[in-house]
């Protein structure tokens, strides 16, 4: 009994920082989230996303064709400064053109001015790629004044879906996030150009059902994220695809099918590999 009600506690306790740390996300496993498209239609698909609900965006017109996040992405962004922009995306139907230039760029627009960037590096992408971009006055090409007014009022948020502007194609977004800065679990991701690899512990952790996994790397390079049980088993990809320099953090929401117990997740960037623990309370 005693050790029931320890269990107890320990879950709400570290739940309840999870629930603090206010991440904004849409991994549209329900609908489409509010989110909308200009210069081509969206389609909404229950299946076949990372893992499971995606958004699509068909071209079928000249011009870009770009999603619009739906209004909780929206407002005073302020304290998502030194956080991170997270989403994965894929290509579902090309013409064979291969002339994907613009594809990802996300745009911050206020009342008053904007910025665009873009770290999705030309190519075409069969599988769910995911890419982060960092929230910080560098990174966006602004002064620090001139970033702070733009988060402070966000009017809108956009992501280029229209890979080849003249030409028939179609492309995929899932788990569309904008997470904050937290000096608990990332004390040294404030050097966006880092000299060394670093995997940092997930937080919460303990957790239920997600958890916030960061690392840094000093180079621009393929990299993947993966979970593995205590047998070594793989589990689950969370990330992989190219990451510039700097610092990065990916939600992790645990599979409805796992069970409580010991994981264990591993970076691995060229010749880096990094391994740590975590645990999963139900």
């Amino acid at each position: 009994m005693k050790r029931s009600i320890l269990v107890l506690i320990t879950f709400f306790f570290f739940t309840s920082f999870l629930f603090s740390q206010d991440i904004i996300i849409s991994n549209f496993d329900i609908d489409a989230d509010g989110w909308t498209a200009n210069g081509g239609p969206i389609y909404y698909h229950s299946s076949g996303g990372n893992p499971d609900g995606f958004i699509e965006f068909e071209d079928d017109q000249d011009g870009k064709g770009v999603f619009i996040a739906p209004s909780k992405f929206i407002g005073n962004l302020t304290a998502y400064d030194q956080g991170s922009i997270n989403f994965d995306l894929k290509n579902t139907y090309d013409n064979g053109q291969d002339s994907l230039w613009g594809y990802g760029i996300v745009k911050i627009t206020s009342s008053n001015s904007y910025a665009e960037k873009n770290v999705v590096p030309l190519g075409y992408y069969s599988e769910w790629t995911s890419f982060t971009i960092q929230m910080n006055a560098v990174e966006w090409g602004l002064t620090e004044s001139g970033w702070d007014s733009l988060l402070a009022d966000v009017t809108e948020i956009s992501i280029q879906m229209d890979a080849q502007w003249n030409y028939y194609d179609k492309s995929g977004l899932d788990n569309f996030a904008i997470n904050p800065y937290s000096s608990d679990v990332e004390p040294d991701l404030i050097d966006h150009h880092p000299s060394t690899y670093n995997l940092y512990q997930n937080y919460p952790n303990p957790f239920n059902p997600s958890t916030k996994i960061s690392w840094q790397s000093p180079v621009g390079s393929h990299q993947t994220l993966k979970v593995f049980d205590v047998l070594g088993r793989e589990i689950e990809t969370i990330v992989e695809g190219y990451f510039e320099v700097g610092a990065h953090s990916k939600l992790y929401i645990a599979n409805s099918s796992l069970l409580s117990g010991v994981y264990f997740y591993q970076l691995k960037a060229g010749e880096y590999t990094a391994v740590k623990k975590m645990i999963l309370i139900k």
